[in-house]
């Protein structure tokens, strides 16, 4: 029967089409060391068969940027940690296929964040036009803090994860930290799912801009920054999560139409201080939701359909806030069912920030308190 077992097992995994798990260490990666080429060997070799997992085991595997594959799932295992280098310089950056301009924030400021700066878009990870991507598994990725005077606001290095015009791409599980700039940024992504990640330190967690048919589920937020943040969505869903941040909860800075933020809990202070401003940011959260559009520059289109619901806020300013800039709108905001408790701003259901407010606020069941 055992010599059977083996024959068998092949002739079941030649019917099922389903390729072996590739290790990293099968291609020379060793713990402790830089692996950047055997990691890309690995995904490049998964890739080439056709699609599968690529395994990080447990141990600490030093790296510059790599790239993501199609149908390539890149697996930490319990105790893997995939850590960035200290030298800015190692990271290269995603350039963009198509004109993504329209995503341009900030320019002229510290804070601009434009797709043609190279620096701005330096990355860990890059998931350059992937299909089916992933990134899984209960380990870490530590983007390392590194430092670089050349980055936004003289000091910020390389995003941790960079995945751009993209479809069904999927995060699950792992645990991101200490992100350079942010721990995920995405450009125009077409059906991304992230379910049970955790984010803790960095700036900002999740910031996506240009999706459709987006999902965040189950996730959790210890950010220096703002958790979730971004804009030109169409769909997109927010549900059962922690998001605990020195600044903003969920920060919304450019039009998007049908954003459904659902069954999750907002606190603070900051577990971690705010990451430019330091310990002077820690003592609350901003806002449990910022709807913003053209805040961080002009931003042309119609941010609608925006229901809050079944949320419970604690220790923050004030639970929502908007700032409608000139070249957007904003209309049908609808707020159900959130307590807001230990507000340190106005009790109102929402802090208006300019004269061009959102047309049509609806609020039903709601209460806010000190």
């Amino acid at each position: 029967m055992k010599r059977l077992l083996l024959p068998l097992l092949l002739l079941i995994q030649a019917c099922t089409g389903t390729p072996d798990p590739i290790s990293i260490c099968d291609y020379g990666a060793v713990a402790g060391e830089r692996c950047t080429s055997a990691i890309q060997a690995a995904l490049d070799a998964c890739a080439a068969q056709g699609g599968g997992k690529v395994i990080i085991p447990a141990g600490t595997f030093l790296s510059s940027t790599i790239y993501l594959r199609d149908r390539v799932e890149l697996y930490l295992e319990e105790g893997a940690v995939l850590q960035g280098v200290e030298d800015p310089d190692a990271y290269q950056p995603y350039i963009p296929h198509n004109d993504l301009t329209r995503y341009d924030s900030g320019n002229g400021t510290a804070n601009a964040n434009c797709v043609n700066d190279r620096q701005w878009m330096k990355a860990f990870i890059i998931g350059d036009g992937v299909t089916q991507a992933a990134i899984c598994g209960p380990g870490t990725i530590d983007g390392n803090h590194v430092f670089d005077e050349r980055g936004e606001e003289n000091m910020r290095g390389p995003h941790t994860i960079i995945v751009a015009e993209a479809t069904d791409f999927r995060m699950q599980d792992v645990h991101i930290t200490r992100a350079s700039n942010y721990a995920f940024l995405g450009y125009a992504l077409q059906e991304p799912v992230f379910q049970s990640v955790t984010i803790t330190e960095g700036w900002d967690g999740i910031h996506i801009r240009g999706a459709k048919d987006a999902l965040i589920k189950g996730c959790s937020f210890q950010t220096g920054d703002d958790s979730i943040a971004g804009g030109y969505w169409d769909n997109m869903l927010i549900e059962y999560c922690e998001i605990n941040s020195s600044c903003n909860g969920i920060r919304i800075i450019m039009p998007c139409d049908v954003v459904v933020i659902r069954n999750s809990h907002f606190y603070g202070p900051g577990v971690y201080p705010h990451r430019t401003s330091g310990e002077a940011r820690r003592n609350n959260m901003l806002f449990g939701v910022s709807l913003e559009p053209g805040a961080w520059g002009k931003a042309s289109g119609t941010m609608q359909h925006i229901l809050l619901q079944n949320l419970n806020m604690e220790n923050l300013s004030s639970p929502v806030a908007t700032s409608v800039r000139e070249g957007s709108v904003a209309q049908d905001l609808t707020l159900q069912n959130i307590s807001a408790t230990g507000l340190t701003g106005a009790l109102t259901p929402v802090v208006c920030w300019n004269d061009l407010g959102f047309h049509s606020i609806t609020v039903q069941n709601c209460t806010f308190t000190r």
